[in-house]
């Protein structure tokens, strides 16, 4: 049994996933974080949109997965948050990172695979950096 969490920034990564994870997933869970906000939407809490991207990405990224049971949404605007929040409540055998490169990275973003592999030492972590114009 292969529990995964994946947690994207982008919103392109399937061909990357599926060559790093296979065909042999029994859980899957999608977290894609709502990052493409300005600085004044999140402090306006004017995430609306951006949760509507990020809630699109994660349907779309599961839909391109195989796995037996898949669930996919928007997560907190902070990475590290969303992996946590989603933990919460599944069981993860397998936690994948998704990343842009620090070129494409918005400002919510920057540095939260390093974070998150610091907080997450006892699982499985895969990292991955998909640039969205692949």
């Amino acid at each position: 049994m292969r529990n995964v969490l994946v947690i994207s920034s982008s919103e392109w990564p399937a061909a990357a996933l599926r060559a790093a994870l296979g065909d042999d997933i029994d859980e899957l869970r999608v977290i894609v974080p709502a990052v493409r906000q300005s600085r004044l939407q999140w402090l306006t809490n004017a995430d609306d949109d951006a949760r509507e991207v990020a809630d699109d990405a994660a349907s779309s990224i599961a839909d391109a997965l195989p796995s037996q049971e898949t669930e996919a949404s928007a997560g907190d605007s902070d990475p590290l948050l969303a992996a946590e929040d989603a933990l919460r409540d599944f069981a993860a055998d397998e936690v994948v990172v998704v990343t842009r490169p620090d070129e494409e990275a918005t400002w919510l973003e920057e540095g939260s695979s390093e974070v998150i592999a610091r907080r997450l030492r006892g699982l499985k972590l895969t990292r991955l950096v998909v640039s969205d114009s692949d």
